[in-house]
């Protein structure tokens, strides 16, 4: 995931969020206290699909 540009992991989690109607805007990396050091930060805005 680190090696993908900012439009390609955009289009990977909007794939991950789609089901659920969402709308991905931002994807950034986060410090965190895991193995890696880092936790994807992911916001969305939640819709309906209209019809």
């Amino acid at each position: 995931m680190e090696d993908l540009t900012d439009a390609q992991r955009l289009d990977r989690f909007a794939l991950k969020y789609a089901h659920d109607g969402c709308q991905v805007r931002e994807v950034k990396r986060v410090p965190h206290d895991t193995l890696s050091g880092y936790a994807w930060s992911v916001r969305f805005t939640e819709g309906r699909a209209a019809g």
